[in-house]
């Protein structure tokens, strides 16, 4: 069974990516720094509750669904801000 960690941190990078958001502007949104947001989304560190709302809020995403498997969340390319730059270029 997948941890709750690794659920949350691949729905957080599922969202971004479906917002075309960047880890840099999701940082500065919720005033935490590019290298936590990266840990979270691989599972390595946990958001705070209050940070989740934050985050549900800025993605437009009902915080309970950071926490329910996605199969989704598993089929995006490993680097998604490098996604959208070749796609713009």
């Amino acid at each position: 069974m997948e941890s709750l960690s690794k659920i949350v941190g691949a729905n957080i990078k599922y969202y971004r990516f479906q917002k075309k958001l960047s880890q840099e502007t999701l940082s500065e949104s919720l005033d935490l720094s590019m290298k936590y947001i990266s840990d979270v989304e691989s599972g390595k560190y946990n958001l705070s509750l209050s940070s989740l709302e934050k985050l549900g809020k800025l993605l437009d995403v009902a915080p309970y669904k950071f926490l329910m498997p996605n199969p989704k969340a598993k089929n995006l390319p490993s680097r998604v801000d490098l996604y959208w730059k070749s796609k713009t270029n």
